[in-house]
């Protein structure tokens, strides 16, 4: 009777394991994306706060998204299609003391 119940815990224990090799998988999968797209996102975020400092927030994202971005992606370099430039750059925890 033991024995069966420690055979029983351990395929539970077995099958509900499987489940997180998957969602391990996917997110390796996603750490190795980020992984390669890392210079693309680094260098678009350093044009950024280098070259877009004294214009208002349209002239930023026409130089981002017409500039930047489109020179990156002829040259060939990987980056994340929908980056939050304030996300990559600064902790959320930030971003909350700048509005208080």
């Amino acid at each position: 009777m033991k024995t069966k119940k420690k055979i029983k815990t351990a395929k539970d224990l077995i099958s509900s394991l499987f489940g997180e090799k998957e969602r391990w998988g996917v997110g390796l999968n996603s750490i190795n994306e980020d992984k390669r797209k890392l210079v693309g996102n680094s260098s678009l975020s350093t044009a950024f706060v280098s070259y877009c400092g004294p214009f208002n927030a349209e002239f930023r994202t026409l130089l981002k998204d017409e500039y930047f971005i489109s020179d990156m992606r002829k040259r060939g370099v990987p980056l994340k299609n929908d980056l939050e430039l304030t996300q990559f750059l600064v902790s959320e925890a930030e971003v909350g003391e700048w509005n208080l």
